[in-house]
């Protein structure tokens, strides 16, 4: 069976929520049937944009559930795995591999600032229990969890764990994402957390974007990996403009109570609630992205 990787658009998934801010099941289902016809290359639940660390361990593992058995092995499902604790973390990666999940991706630790070598004990602690064969992603995230997956730190753990298959970076800084294929030994599937950089890290050698507006916007973000896969470098550049130009007028409203809010007027989710503290958004910034998403709809063609 061909092993699945996380490449191309992925999906940084929302957790849809009932008015109550329950967990919204079927929501959750749609959401994901959603995805996998749009063509989105891989699903990626409970990661940032997910909440997941506004949700609890049981909520985590329903939304996992219900997504691997709504995509049906249609799109690959990764789980993201981090949370608070190691014991937790670890728990999580298990139940991936128990559900029939693809794979996972694994942020580091949160909060707590730690060296190299706590971050190393903390992945052999979460990876070295699974089976050796099930694909693992690091989940960079400095800027919100103040800990950093140095270039160094990721070749040990590449040489130490041989299912590590890449890294999901979110911070603009190509020179680091460069520094991270630098590697004569196996190079890392790199992906960018970045939508702005998303043609700039394949020109690097990387493989993909990890986003959440690639949900609302999937027409363009499958548009240029398409057009990259296929030489129109022209045509991915002007694919790219778009991105930056959408991405910029996002760029002020908070960003996931501004996901749900797309995706409810694109229809696809029945509620834009988020969990506390996120906010919900004033009538100026729906305004924003209700003109955001009825500019994007009239430019693809999509009728609203």
């Amino acid at each position: 069976m061909e092993e699945k990787r996380m490449r191309g658009l992925v999906v940084a998934a929302i957790t849809p929520m009932n008015e109550d801010g329950t967990l919204d099941e079927q929501g959750v289902a749609s959401f994901t049937d959603f995805l996998c016809k749009a063509g989105v290359h891989c699903i990626y639940p409970n990661g940032t944009n997910g909440e997941s660390l506004l949700l609890t361990q049981a909520e985590r593992e329903r939304v996992a559930e219900i997504t691997v058995k709504a995509s049906q092995g249609r799109t690959p499902v990764f789980i993201q795995c981090g949370s608070m604790s190691t014991a937790e973390t670890a728990s999580h990666a298990q139940h991936a591999v128990k559900i029939g999940a693809d794979g996972i991706g694994i942020m580091t630790p949160a909060f707590f600032t730690v060296d190299d070598e706590a971050l190393f004990q903390y992945y052999q602690a979460v990876i070295a229990p699974l089976p050796k064969d099930f694909p693992v992603y690091i989940y960079n995230i400095p800027g919100c969890t103040g800990n950093d997956v140095s270039p160094a730190l990721l070749g040990r753990l590449l040489s130490a764990f041989p299912n590590i298959k890449g890294i999901k970076f979110s911070k603009p800084d190509l020179m680091r994402a460069e520094d991270y294929l630098e590697r004569p030994d196996r190079r890392p599937d790199l992906l960018i957390g970045c939508d702005s950089l998303f043609l700039q890290c394949l020109t690097l050698g990387g493989v993909g974007t990890v986003t959440g507006p690639g949900a609302i916007f999937n027409e363009r973000f499958t548009r240029l990996y398409r057009q990259y896969n296929e030489g129109d470098f022209a045509g991915a550049m002007e694919t790219q403009r778009q991105i930056v130009k959408t991405d910029r007028e996002l760029a002020d409203i908070p960003g996931i109570p501004a996901l749900k809010t797309l995706l409810k007027l694109r229809g696809v989710i029945k509620t834009d609630v988020c969990r506390a503290p996120l906010r919900p958004l004033n009538d100026s910034e729906h305004d924003v992205l209700k003109r955001v998403w009825e500019d994007y709809a009239k430019e693809e063609g999509i009728h609203v």
